[in-house]
């Protein structure tokens, strides 16, 4: 076994894996620049399409020590201000996005029972201490939780977008080449 280098991983992981789900990330009111920074790389990751910040989110340009934790990726993630709710969340339903707000809620779904949900998802992602307020959450067609089986009611936002998005991904339509050199057999 040898550790891919950077170049030899890009070339690797994109021969790989694709999807076909178009993914907003709104971010409500996150509190936090390091947060947002992560967001960045998150999406870079996932090929989110947009990330959308309304209220205090903090927007780039980043610092250089907030751009070691995004690895500069809002420069290649498109990123938009939201100032009208109503506008916003409007247009997203009539272009036919599903409106999913990763909050605990006494309607939320176990992120695990969710079946397929379409291919254009809106995911809302809240304050680090409120979480998502009244005013955004009223937009959501449903709401998702993450099981937490330890003694804390949550995880830090951008984790949970990262968890919330990779499972939604695996379980809607991702794509794996499988190669004969991607093939193990771990019984060994």
């Amino acid at each position: 076994m040898r550790q891919l280098r950077p170049k030899e991983a890009k070339k690797f992981l994109k021969k790989r894996f694709s999807h076909k789900l178009e993914i907003e990330i709104f971010l409500d009111n996150v509190q936090y620049a390091r947060n947002v920074a992560e967001f960045f790389r998150i999406a870079d990751a996932t090929t989110v399409k947009s990330l959308v910040m309304f209220g205090i989110t903090p927007t780039p340009p980043f610092g250089n020590d907030l751009q070691k934790v995004s690895r500069k990726k809002e420069f290649r993630v498109k990123w938009e201000k939201c100032d009208n709710l109503d506008k916003y969340f409007s247009k997203k339903k009539k272009d036919g996005f599903i409106i999913l707000a990763l909050e605990l809620t006494d309607e939320s779904i176990n992120i695990q029972d969710i079946e397929k949900i379409g291919n254009k998802i809106v995911l809302i992602c809240g304050n680090e201490v409120n979480g998502i307020s009244k005013e955004v959450l009223k937009y959501a067609s449903k709401s998702i939780m993450i099981p937490m089986y330890g003694k804390g009611a949550s995880l830090n936002v951008s984790v949970s977008a990262a968890v919330s998005i990779y499972y939604l991904l695996l379980k809607n339509n991702v794509t794996t080449q499988k190669n004969e050199d991607s093939m193990h057999d771990w019984s060994q």
